[in-house]
């Protein structure tokens, strides 16, 4: 392995580095990264098409382009310095103690592939093929390419960079991408207040407060990020224009990671209402007009699913584009004051009525929901909102605002 080129990303603020290699160098440690992450894609139905065709072209010893991979975050902490120093200085010893670690990270199979999944797909295919030669296979396990690897990118940086590095080819969507950037949040110990991600068999440990599914976590995040609460597959159209917003809107801050910081968030609201709400569980023999289906039966459980989580994250992008908070950690001096007004069971059970009359009278009922939240939440964390604050009164009016703009 031979390093070629030493460059600064200034707008994720990594570093990347030129790589020359033999494919069979690459192969030696792509299979372990081709099969480390579950949420990868798989290989892409081109039987005869495009990839045979690199395939056949590869033996034959064509140039292909560089195989984009970063390094993860194992080394975060002895990474961070290094990378500072190589882009504020440029000075030598920082960039080769970082060639090391990367060097380091190979031996470990610390690596993302960022951009080139179907190129190495390719490549591991044509290692195992028994119809080449025995000259053709070492001159194909010979033959040399280029790598790029980043270094010291935030998990948003990764992002970015994956979109940008995606445009035009064969999709990966928005979130797809974010389910392999955040993989490591499930059963993760280190996230803080006692969150858990769990995975999406684990629903039914789900339930408890501090408790999310993954699936909804990148919901969550997905709002955010886009700035509404509508479902990643509403719209292949919006959706380009969505992540296009992203892109534009993206800038790096140093030791951020966004995903963290709005489920951490989410969670500190959660649990100020649970902890008013106390054991509050909805009991329909106890009322004369019971809700039929109600959408949950308790505290934990309503603001568990992915209505709520997406109406959140699409409301904390509008009240920082509004100006209202200038980052997530600002929302929890307002989650700390949050109260009922009035008792709690007809306040929550208020809420699960006003879930109900939308769902009756949407055509998607998963959507109207995700949208409802969203005007719920404006409703009590907007500042100018009559019902700021109020846990009693801010579910009606999510609703008064909801049939207004919908």
């Amino acid at each position: 392995m031979k390093f070629t080129s030493r460059l600064v990303d200034r707008k994720i603020m990594g570093v990347n580095l030129g790589v020359e290699l033999t494919i069979g160098e690459y192969l030696s440690f792509a299979g372990d990264i081709l099969n480390k992450n579950e949420f990868q894609r798989r290989r892409v139905k081109t039987s005869g098409k495009t990839y045979d065709l690199l395939g056949r072209d590869l033996v034959d010893g064509c140039i292909i382009p560089p195989i984009i991979l970063a390094v993860t975050d194992a080394y975060a902490i002895e990474l961070q310095p290094l990378v500072a120093s190589a882009i504020s200085s440029g000075e030598d010893r920082s960039w080769a103690a970082i060639e090391g670690i990367v060097e380091r990270a190979v031996g470990d199979r610390e690596l993302l592939i960022l951009d080139g999944l179907q190129r190495s797909l390719t490549m591991e295919g044509i290692s195992s093929s028994r119809s080449l030669t025995p000259e053709e296979m070492t001159g194909f396990l010979d033959h040399v390419i280029r790598l790029e690897v980043y270094v010291g990118l935030s998990k948003t940086g990764i992002l970015y960079r994956m979109l940008t590095l995606n445009t035009g080819q064969t999709p990966m969507s928005f979130r797809h991408q974010l389910e392999i950037l955040y993989h490591d949040y499930i059963d993760n110990n280190s996230l803080p207040d006692g969150i858990e991600v769990l995975r999406e068999v684990d629903d039914r440990r789900a339930r408890r407060g501090g408790r999310y599914k993954y699936a909804d976590v990148v919901d969550l995040f997905y709002a955010f990020s886009t700035g509404t609460p509508m479902p990643f597959d509403k719209q292949a159209l919006v959706g380009e224009l969505r992540e296009m917003r992203f892109l534009e809107n993206y800038s790096y801050r140093p030791d951020s990671d966004e995903m963290r910081d709005l489920l951490v968030v989410y969670n500190k609201l959660v649990s100020r209402i649970s902890e008013l709400a106390q054991d509050w569980t909805y009991k329909p023999e106890d009322y004369e007009d019971p809700i039929v289906r109600p959408f949950a039966s308790n505290t934990a459980s309503i603001f568990a699913r992915a209505q709520a989580m997406a109406g959140f994250g699409a409301e904390c992008k509008r009240l920082m584009s509004l100006g209202q908070i200038s980052n997530l950690s600002d929302l929890e001096a307002t989650i700390a004051t949050l109260q009922f007004s009035g008792e709690v069971e007809p306040s929550l059970v208020g809420l699960l009525r006003v879930l109900d009359e939308t769902g009756l009278k949407a055509k998607r009922i998963g959507d109207a929901q995700r949208a409802y939240f969203q005007c719920a939440f404006r409703a009590l964390l907007m500042p100018e909102s009559e019902t700021y604050t109020d846990l009693s009164r801010c579910w009606l009016r999510g609703q008064e605002i909801y049939e207004l703009s919908y």
